[in-house]
């Protein structure tokens, strides 16, 4: 029934947020539209996580009930990664939320805020015992 699920995370500016998922994590472009002089909209892809980026303003600009809902606030994304140590160096230079820190759960974790403002949730869940 459900094939996919992408957020679309709304920001002031596109370009920071791409640069930031193709630099650091070899993220790929796969769909750019335009929005005057800028980059309006934007869809990332590593071949396993898809993100989309839109500007507030294109979203006002679509005019529909959702309009005011995307001045709500910013999102939170939980990824599963198989080396915190590796996303952590990659995210060098980047502004920490949160600092590797140990779940309750047994997960690894790191907190991020990505150029837009949004904040990412970096998890090494723990490993599972082979059954």
């Amino acid at each position: 029934m459900i094939n996919k699920s992408t957020a679309i995370l709304h920001v002031k500016a596109v370009g920071p947020s791409i640069k930031f998922w193709n630099e650091r994590f070899g993220f790929k472009t796969t769909i750019q539209v335009p929005e005057g002089d800028h980059v309006g909209f934007a869809a990332l892809d590593n071949a396993r996580v898809e993100v989309m980026y839109q500007t507030y303003q294109g979203m006002k600009d679509a005019a529909t009930a959702l309009t005011k809902a995307v001045d709500q606030g910013p999102s939170f994304i939980f990824m599963e990664v198989a080396d915190i140590n590796a996303v952590i160096d990659a995210l060098k230079g980047a502004e920490i939320v949160q600092g590797l820190h140990e779940t309750p759960y047994g997960s690894k974790e790191v907190v991020a805020k990505e150029p837009g403002g949004h904040f990412v949730i970096f998890s090494e869940l723990p490993k599972q015992p082979a059954q």
